[in-house]
């Protein structure tokens, strides 16, 4: 049964003049559109419609959140229509992204919905303007203004969400610049929307969020990128975050018979709930793809800060602000043990792909709390004296990707949480054995029409 509805909360008129005082630079329109199952045609058609659908089933066992909150089953739909007029009048275009999240076979109560949960809305609408001839045909550049989903560099901080059942949304402006070399300039001005599981989602202007950030791809060794985000939210919000994220990322992407590396680190502060905030997040990255076999190793560690001192007027715990987490802790859906705040350790992963349509994946993770006397976030549990030490245990993940058919995906997975003493001792463990999750999905979409 799904949670009754929570409180709706208004926003008011912002002055567009807020939205251009703003340069607003970026990449592609496809940064801001899902890419559906079959690619589109190419652009010079005037009309493309889209569809697809997800059906997921999730099971866990053995709950490790505070009196055992967080579903332990669930059978979740996404379905998502997508039209796009990519030169509707001239180098005018538009795009129109509409997706009903639903879930049954929940536990009751079922908590957090709006992850899981949001009626038929809009995801994106929005006009793009955009020139292929910038700076003597140098570059291309254009911009956007309506709602839209984003990424963000390697989506740790922005994303548009791929495992969770509902989507992260902003209204307002996004823009583009790109050379021909493939380096990019960025930037977006928005207000956050406010996911309502039953009714239309809005934005508010008691929050706000933009920023910008510039991708340099100019040689083959070593890319770079920089990024710097503001959120700034009003005194009636909860949380009340002034925080300003500044990151840095240089790396090489996988390529067959090489190495391959990435160094991303991002320091934020401002104001959390009243407090001073500054905190620090760092994640080293090494890996090897081999030429047969299609298959990638690699091994990382992450440094996530917390707070030493939670009784101080301090904080120092990291906010991953509108980021993914599935790609890099565990799968997120019902389960998602691990939030990027407080948290550290190693892991490794292997991809393999022996044939075209099958993908195997297996990985493991050692995690630690960064600060014994802080919150693991999102359990709902917290030793204020740190008594119960840092080890929160072992992760170990498998997912099986098969894509028998270009419109057609079945994904599966299994997480074993081998618990850490951590949960034997912290005030308000359920005390359970290790947790196992299973998850089986099947999607499946393409072009209706394209004209």
């Amino acid at each position: 049964m799904e949670s009754t509805r929570p409180e709706r909360r208004t926003g008011c008129a912002r002055s567009l003049g807020a939205v251009i005082a703003l340069v607003l630079l970026g990449s592609t329109d496809a940064r801001a559109q899902s890419a559906p199952t079959e690619p589109p045609p190419p652009a010079p058609r005037r009309i493309v419609v889209t569809f697809e659908q997800r059906t997921r089933v999730e099971k866990q066992t053995h709950p490790f959140r505070l009196d055992e909150l967080g579903a332990t089953r669930v059978l979740a739909f996404r379905t998502r229509l997508q039209v796009a007029a990519p030169k509707m009048v001239g180098p005018l275009g538009a795009f129109v992204e509409l997706q009903d999240s639903r879930s049954t076979w929940n536990d009751e109560p079922f908590v957090v919905p709006a992850r899981h949960v949001n009626h038929l809305d809009f995801t994106q609408a929005w006009l793009r303007l955009e020139s292929r001839d910038v700076f003597g045909a140098r570059a291309s550049g254009g911009m956007l203004l309506g709602r839209y989903t984003l990424d963000v560099g390697r989506r740790r901080l922005v994303a548009r969400n791929g495992m969770r059942n509902t989507t992260n949304a902003f209204d307002g402006a996004y823009g583009w610049l790109t050379a021909r070399g493939g380096s990019s300039l960025q930037a977006f001005f928005s207000r956050p929307v406010r996911l309502d599981p039953y009714d239309l989602d809005r934005s508010q202007s008691s929050r706000l969020f933009w920023g910008a950030w510039l991708t340099v791809r100019r040689w083959r060794l070593v890319q770079a990128e920089l990024s710097a985000l503001r959120l700034d939210e009003s005194t009636a919000t909860i949380t009340r975050r002034r925080l300003t994220t500044l990151g840095g990322r240089l790396y090489k992407a996988p390529s067959p018979g090489e190495p391959d590396y990435e160094t991303a680190v991002a320091w934020q502060g401002g104001t959390r709930r009243g407090q001073d905030h500054r905190a620090l997040f760092a994640h080293l990255e090494t890996g090897f793809t081999f030429r047969r076999g299609r298959a990638r190793v690699a091994a990382f560690y992450d440094l996530v800060s917390g707070d030493p001192d939670p009784d101080d007027d301090r904080s120092e715990r990291f906010d991953t602000l509108f980021g993914a987490r599935r790609f890099e802790y565990a799968p997120t859906g019902i389960y998602g043990p691990f939030f990027r705040g407080n948290i550290q350790g190693p892991g490794a992963r292997m991809l393999i792909a022996p044939a075209s349509p099958l993908e195997i994946m297996v990985g493991h993770r050692a995690l630690w709390l960064s600060q014994a006397r802080d919150a693991w976030v999102g359990s709902g549990l917290q030793d204020p004296t740190g008594a119960s030490g840092r080890f929160l245990g072992h992760h170990l993940e498998t997912r099986l990707r098969w894509r028998p058919r270009r419109f057609l995906v079945v994904e599966a997975a299994w997480g074993h949480f081998f618990k850490g003493s951590y949960l034997e001792r912290v005030p308000g463990s359920p005390n359970t054995p290790d947790s196992d999750y299973i998850t089986i999905g099947v999607g499946f979409g393409g072009t209706l029409l394209a004209k």
